[in-house]
Order: C-alpha cells, then sequence, then structure tokens
C-alpha cells in the first residue's frame, strides 16, 4: 500500500538580532533562575510610558501591522536626550538601567510585544520619580 505525505512549507524570517542595546552597551544579563517572559503592550495615540529603566535587558519589537511608531527617548547622564523612533515592524534592545521613556506621538495605537531576559522574581521596570 501507498502512504502519501503532505508537505507543509514553513517560512522563517529573521527580524533583529544584536549583542549591544540601543545605546551600544554590551548586554549583561541578571544573576539568578532564568526565566524568559513575553509581553504584549498597547500604547494608545497621545499616551506616555514615563521615565524608567529595566533591570534585564529587553527586545522590543514594533508589531509590523495594525500598529502606529514609538518614540523611544534616552536620557543621558548630562539630561541631554536622544530620541529614536521605531517604525512598525522595526526592534531594538534596551539595556538594563538605561534611562528612557516611550510614548506614541501617531494617530493609532502604537502595539509593541516585548520579551524580557530575567530572573525569578526581578521586575521588568523600575520607575524614576
Amino acid at each position: 500500500a501507498e502512504t502519501s505525505s503532505t508537505s507543509t512549507k514553513h517560512s522563517i524570517q529573521g527580524v533583529f538580532i544584536s549583542s549591544q542595546t540601543l545605546y551600544r552597551t554590551v548586554l549583561m544579563y541578571p544573576a539568578g533562575k532564568p526565566e524568559l517572559l513575553l509581553y504584549q503592550v498597547e500604547i494608545p495615540s497621545g499616551g506616555k510610558i514615563p521615565l524608567h529603566t529595566h533591570p534585564a535587558p529587553m527586545m522590543v519589537y514594533v508589531q509590523g501591522v495594525r500598529s502606529g511608531s514609538l518614540l523611544n527617548t534616552h536620557v543621558q547622564p548630562d539630561v541631554t536626550e536622544i530620541k529614536t523612533e521605531f517604525k512598525p515592524g522595526e526592534a531594538f534592545v534596551e539595556g538594563a538601567n538605561e534611562p528612557h521613556y516611550v510614548e506614541n506621538v501617531g494617530g493609532e495605537p502604537t502595539i509593541v510585544w516585548v520579551t524580557v531576559a530575567s530572573v525569578e522574581g526581578m521586575p521588568t521596570t523600575e520607575f524614576i520619580k
């Protein structure tokens, strides 16, 4: 008897790879029991996530469809700011302890997917007063 098999074609496309953060800091992972976290964050038009840092590195991907852009503002030690806009389909790495804030300055919601290379029990975000 003949057996028939069906073939499914898969498509794998690399989106982003980096060994350093957006601000050219070499990635450093926290000590502890490793834990990967994945979040979907929706920022409404005009919305802002205030000044904060992350204790563990994270990869941020601006959803490629049905999403606006993300404006990331890095606050340097001398309080000057570096602004970088990420359009749908773009990604970047945010490092540990790099103060920044993000905002949606467009007319539609911005949807980002965030993967955090953390450890059990560590918070993902620390807001700066």
